[in-house]
């Protein structure tokens, strides 16, 4: 859907993101192969990777996107909070500074006062970020983020700042020239939000003021001039609505999966000028409009679950698509990395298609949105498209009046069974595992089926010795391996595999008898993964 007859489409190697989008040397050596003069680094992977800026200049490849530089200032949080201050951009209240010791964050945390937020410097995607409420948690949660950011990023390096406790997400979208010219081309709100990924996001922000929407404008500007950007880049504030302010976060040096926002608003296609201020062109003649309001969703394929706190879980859903149909209109947009057909991997993100709608304003691109998401059908794998309804029907979303709290709330507050039920709805008759076919014949012996498509793990991790081996007696609650699907590990049981509270339970103990796969081995929903017996 996504090629067309100019577009080859090239294999970059294994199935993992290592082997494949984090191998840069062999995207290189296919650039090379193929004659290609410049490389587009797209949305995540190497596209903010100062090192495969230099390496793709060094072998004459013009690269999409700023100077090394401009990613080398801008990629760090302490160095970008520095240039912040330099350039009088206003920032969380914070250490502006690597904290070496657990003593020294808790220095800083008595200076500003808590709640405080530990972070790591090179953190991402919800992991190498902790909030620390009381003077007795900040030496354990430093130790803890220190580790966490060492194994997950290559670099335990922390600082730490404010927690500001009612907040919004906004970014600034902004486009520069190697001529110096610089054009703001529209705010976004990405304030729907949960475990720090974002569900929804819009083409404005319903609580910010004029005055705040201007200082977000400039201070865009500033920073974008200060490091000498060029290309497209994102300036992210959050906006304190108890201190109603806002304070810049971090700058992504590249383009944002919910870039569509903006062009549907604006009329400026952000991809087509990243190619012209590639090639030497000169963006001042542009006149960025603001045209109607727009608002996307993200698609994950993921399904809902009660976790023993009574908390939504999402787990990641990997599978075979046997349907997929989303409608044909002149005001939506779709980006979707699934067909009819395809089998959605388990080595990456969840999200498997983007839906931008655009109304004349806020509630006409809601009502836009819900009518596309009734048409959208897919199935084979489930979606969280049953959640994103719900928010878009619920009274304070359409209000406009909430913070980063809204979406963890608005989830306490839904009837849990229904939910769950209409998640797992894959369309598909499964002909189910029947409890009987758990049982191996002539023996007490039951089979684990793995609950999920991804890639078992029998240790924690690689140092650490395996959760189960043969002969060791097991309860229901007892972890016999993780299994890692689209960035996530869940950790399995017996209470979580079919059969739980009926074949196996919580009063009787199991004997593994078999552990039938090995580490790193890639299963799908239904391989076996264990043989136990009960003890007596």
């Amino acid at each position: 859907g996504m090629l067309d007859d100019n577009d080859e489409l090239v294999c970059l190697g294994g199935q993992t993101p290592d082997e494949s989008y984090l191998n840069a040397h062999s995207v290189l050596a296919i650039a090379s192969r193929h004659g290609a003069d410049s490389l587009h680094p797209g949305i995540g992977f190497l596209s903010e990777n100062a090192g495969f800026a230099r390496l793709c200049r060094k072998h004459n490849l013009n690269f999409l996107g700023p100077k090394a530089q401009s990613m080398d200032v801008m990629g760090n949080k302490s160095n970008a909070i520095n240039t912040a201050m330099a350039n009088d951009v206003p920032v969380v209240p914070g250490s502006h500074g690597i904290l070496t010791t657990a003593n020294a964050a808790a220095k800083v945390a008595d200076e500003i006062g808590y709640p405080v937020l530990l972070k790591a410097v090179h953190g991402g995607g919800g992991k190498g970020i902790q909030v620390v409420r009381e003077a007795s948690e900040i030496k354990s949660a430093f130790n803890r983020v220190f580790s966490e950011a060492k194994s997950a990023f290559g670099n335990g390096d922390l600082y730490l700042e404010k927690f500001v406790t009612s907040m919004r997400h906004i970014e600034v979208q902004v486009l520069r020239d190697s001529h110096g010219n610089t054009q703001i081309l529209g705010l976004r709100d990405c304030t729907v939000q949960r475990n720090n990924q974002k569900v929804l996001e819009e083409s404005a922000s319903t609580m910010l003021t004029k005055a705040l929407e201007k200082k977000a404008y400039t201070a865009a500007r500033k920073l974008a001039d200060a490091v000498d950007y060029i290309g497209a880049g994102t300036v992210e504030f959050i906006y304190d609505l108890d201190a109603k302010t806002i304070y810049f976060m971090e700058m992504n040096t590249r383009l944002q999966v919910e870039h569509p926002v903006t062009e549907w608003t604006s009329g400026i296609q952000i991809v087509e000028q990243q190619f012209n201020i590639a090639e030497g062109g000169s963006i001042a003649d542009l006149k960025p409009k603001s045209d109607g309001f727009s608002i996307e969703a993200r698609i994950t394929a993921e399904k809902a679950k009660l976790n023993d706190s009574g908390e939504f879980d999402f787990i990641p859903t990997p599978g075979l698509v046997t349907e997929c149909k989303f409608p044909a209109r002149d005001d939506i947009e779709v980006i979707s990395a699934v067909e009819e057909g395809k089998t959605i991997s388990p080595f990456y993100d969840s999200m498997i298609a983007q839906l931008i709608v655009h109304g004349k304003d806020r509630n006409d691109a809601i009502a836009k949105l819900l009518e596309v998401l009734d048409e959208v059908s897919i199935k084979g794998v489930c979606t969280n498209i049953p959640l994103l309804k719900r928010i878009l029907k619920d009274d304070t979303f359409v209000g406009g009046k909430y913070d980063t709290g809204y979406l963890p709330a608005f989830l306490k507050s839904l009837d849990s069974d229904e939910l769950v039920t209409e998640m797992a709805y894959t369309g598909v008759d499964s002909a189910g595992t029947s409890l009987e076919s758990l049982k191996i014949e002539g023996t007490d012996e039951l089979k684990v089926l793995a609950p999920m498509t991804g890639i078992f793990y029998s240790t924690p991790s690689p140092t650490e010795p395996e959760y189960v081996s043969v002969g060791e007696k097991v309860k229901l609650s007892t972890v016999l391996c993780q299994i890692e699907a689209m960035k996530l590990f869940s950790q399995i049981s017996l209470s979580s595999v079919t059969g739980a509270g009926e074949l196996f339970m919580a009063d009787k103990s199991y004997e593994v008898v078999r552990v039938n796969q090995g580490n790193n081995a890639q299963v799908n929903a239904g391989d076996l993964l264990f043989v136990v017996k009960p003890v007596s």
